[in-house]
């Protein structure tokens, strides 16, 4: 049986204003903010030119909408990185059905872009692109967001080779980190947590 998505997880935008597009959706469109981050002049982030980045949610999901402002977003050529559709994110239910999807992607002559691990969202995943080039995202596991509103903390974007990744420790580690807050969370509001 051939691997799908479960959903279609979220969409990336390049904005010529990362001001104004994140008051558009938290304000217009009533969106929350999960988080913003610039990069260092001398490194770009997420492997294609991103300047600055803000994830905005209307769920408990790290990011439905990622807002990306490029370096040197330059209409008149047209082998420059464009303002407008980013990516498109597809969510998988299962460790094993995303690496089905990579397997099925790559021996069927897809270009495969890269497999990553970490930053926002903190979610295994690989890149690859369509027919017309366009930049897809199959994951599968990302963050969600708490009762405090605030994302956790992640380690920084890693290439990974997805077909050695350890899914098993990585979906431990998330419990426990997870668990780990909610003790934290229990003892601040001065509650006994009982296993």
């Amino acid at each position: 049986m051939q691997s799908r998505p479960i959903k279609l997880g979220h969409v990336g935008i390049a904005v010529s204003d990362i001001d104004a597009a994140v008051a558009f959706y938290t304000k217009k469109l009533g969106m929350r903010l999960t988080e913003r981050f610039t990069y260092p002049v001398e490194k770009v982030g997420h492997g294609v030119h991103v300047r600055a980045g803000a994830f905005v949610r209307c769920d408990t999901t790290h990011h439905n909408i990622s807002i990306f402002q490029l370096t040197d977003p330059d209409l008149s050529k047209s082998d420059k990185h464009r303002l407008g559709l980013h990516h498109i994110a597809f969510e998988f239910a299962s460790p094993q059905d995303l690496l089905s999807k990579f397997r099925q992607f790559r021996d069927g002559g897809v270009t495969i872009v890269n497999c990553r691990v970490g930053g926002p969202g903190n979610h295994p995943r690989f890149y690859a692109r369509d027919m017309d080039g366009n930049l897809l995202e199959f994951y599968w596991g990302i963050d969600q967001i708490g009762w405090n509103g605030l994302p956790r903390a992640y380690p920084p974007i890693t290439e990974i080779d997805l077909e050695a990744f350890d899914f098993e420790a990585f979906r431990r580690e998330f419990d426990e980190t997870e668990q780990r807050m909610i003790a934290q969370s229990a003892n601040i509001a001065g509650v006994a947590v009982s296993c």
